[in-house]
């Protein structure tokens, strides 16, 4: 998955979240096996900030790991 895909998913997934909130709150716990995630997540709140920030945060962290996957992969077919 590229860096610009990640980002394509994490902000279908806050789209969700802004119009399904209590739903989304109830699939969080279903994957973590919790059996109250309202008091682990509490009230799910998506602001402009922190979107942005979490959208960068997707992206670079993507780009750097597809980064290094090539690298690796680079240096492990060379040596064949």
């Amino acid at each position: 998955m590229s860096a610009a895909a990640a980002g394509a998913v994490y902000s279908a997934c806050t789209l969700f979240v802004i119009l399904w909130p209590g739903f989304s709150t109830k699939l969080m716990g279903w994957l973590f096996h919790l059996s109250s995630p309202e008091a682990v997540f509490g009230t799910m709140r998506v602001t402009a900030t922190g979107y942005i920030g979490g959208l960068l945060e997707v992206v670079v962290y993507m780009y750097v790991m597809a980064w290094i996957f090539a690298w690796v992969f680079n240096r492990t077919v060379k040596h064949q």
